[in-house]
Parts: C-alpha cells; structure tokens; sequence
C-alpha cells in the first residue's frame, strides 16, 4: 500500500485526520494507486505506521466500508472494493421524492412525518454486528444465518482478523467454544463491543440418517479443524453411534468407512472417500434459544 501522510488536525490544516485518511485511500482506489482486491493493512498495523489512535484508522475504515470503498472479506481481511464505490447520493431530492410518493399515496403530512422519524431513529440506531469462528465457511454460514432471521447485516469474520472485521462493530457473535479468545479481543478493542456466545446443534435430518446405519457401521468425520470435527463426533456418540473416528483434513480416508461425514458449507472434504462410503453432508444450525436471546441483546443495544 502507497504511503499516507496526514496533516496536524489543528487550523491550519481544517481536516480531522480520520477524514484525511479517507480521502487519501478513496483518492487511491479511484485513482488506480490501490487496484481492486487489494489487501489493505490492519488498524493496529496502519495506525502505528501512521502515528496515530487505532479509534481513528477504525472511524476512517468505517466511513470508507459505508462509501464501498473497501470491503470485508471472510479469510482475507479489508481489502479495495472489487465493485465501483458508491457516489455520494442527492441525499435531499431522493428525500423529496420519497415524501411525494407517500403522500400521493394517501398518507397524510403527519404520518409521513411520524413514519420518516421512526425509520431515521431505526437507521440512527443500526447495529453493527460480527459472527466470527475458526473456520471462513461456517462463519459465512452461521453470519447470513443469523442476519436472515433478525434482519440484520451480520459481518462473518475469522478470530485473527477481528482488529480489521470488527473495528466499527458493535456486537461480536461467536460460539461458546471461541468465547473467551473473543472476549480477550473485546478486552483490548479501542471501543466497547457486546459479546454474546451461541449454541450450534446439529442438523436433526443428519443425525435421523446415520443412526440408520446398520449396527457395526463405521463412521468418519472430517471438517476442516480437528475441534470442529470432535464436536461432530461426540454428538453422534451421544446420539448412540459407537464406532466414529475424525479422519484428518490432509489424512488419507479409510476404506472401511461405510459413511463419511464432511461439512454442508464445505462439501469438497468429502473427497478421497472409497467407492463403498457414503458422503454424507453434515448441516448445523444456530440454537432457536440462541436467536432469540442475540434478538434480545440487539434491542438492547438499540435501546
């Protein structure tokens, strides 16, 4: 990345120095000095580079997330926006034109000034939210899950990018196995952020089709971390399957596996499996309790 430079904000200057990083970066981007797609550093590593707070590279860096500038990738951090960054809109005509769509539609002044002030305190109050795990696919996974069902833009991240994904976040989501690493991150974030730990189940299809195995069946499990693959494991063993191993990532596979469990965000660890094993993709899902209890934490933070 070209190096910045930044002014004193005093008032000579006149510009605050998150703002100079803004428009030094977006000069870049648009200018072709930062091409498509490339990574750019961590707030911690920009901002000591630069000399200044980490508050300020983390403002600057949510301001150009906002103007599509940059974006937030799942396993590769921030990086130059690969699509066009969003114009700055005619804030007051898009504004005029709404209202005369309201009101031509039959709303009267008053409600259309009691529905404007309701959707500008909601928009006021949006809640910035991450769900973060070891994993890129899961994190996706569980992320668009969880924005789905509170209708909620929910940011996947991995644990090692959280000083980059979720500079500007206000709440952190994560599972119970990965809460105290995401709590000592909070710890030292630049901002207060809420951190809430859900429960992942499996998938009762999955579980209902192998334990119609036959008895004596061997079962393997292979995910992409050796902690989510015993996870999977231990349920199935809960669930009265005796013989289930974790078959490595880069392990060759048995051939006496009669099944062979992989993840469903992640169905190419299936490959290698002999022509006797079935593959089978094993779904999770997020905890209804889960839901509803983030729900519950998200109002909170509105309020």
């Amino acid at each position: 990345m070209p190096d910045l430079s930044l002014d004193a904000p005093d008032a000579t200057s006149g510009t605050p120095v998150y703002r100079q990083i803004v428009e030094q970066i977006r000069s870049l981007a648009e200018g072709g000095g930062l091409p498509a797609g490339e990574r750019l550093p961590t707030v911690r590593r920009l901002a000591d580079s630069l000399g200044v707070n980490r508050n300020t590279v983390s403002r600057a860096y949510a301001t150009l997330r906002e103007l599509g500038v940059i974006e937030t990738r799942a396993g590769g951090g921030t990086a130059v926006a690969t699509r066009p960054p969003l114009r700055e809109p005619d804030t007051t005509g898009a504004l005029a034109a709404a209202v005369r769509d309201a009101v031509r539609s039959g709303l009267s002044p008053d409600e259309v000034r009691d529905l404007a002030h309701d959707l500008a305190r909601r928009a006021a109050t949006e809640v910035r939210a991450v769900f973060v795990e070891c994993n890129a696919e899961r994190a996706k996974a569980f992320a668009d899950e969880l924005g789905s069902r509170l209708h909620l833009e929910v940011r996947p991240s991995l644990i090692e990018e959280l000083d980059t994904t979720a500079a500007d976040a206000d709440l952190v989501v994560t599972t119970f196995f990965h809460l105290a690493e995401v709590r000592r991150w909070a710890h030292r974030a630049p901002r207060e952020v809420e951190t809430v730990a859900v429960v992942v189940a499996p998938h009762i299809r999955t579980l209902t089709r192998v334990a119609d195995l036959a008895e004596g069946a061997r079962v393997g499990v292979r995910y992409s971390t050796a902690h989510q693959a015993e996870q999977v494991r231990d349920w199935f063993v809960a669930a009265g399957i005796a013989d289930v191993v974790v078959v490595p990532r880069y392990g060759d596979v048995a051939r006496d596996l009669a099944v062979l469990v992989v993840p469903s965000e992640d169905p190419a660890l299936g490959a290698g499996a002999g022509p006797d094993t079935t593959v089978v993709e094993f779904g999770n899902v997020l905890d209804e309790g889960s839901i509803r209890m983030v729900a519950d934490v998200v109002d909170q933070i509105r309020a």
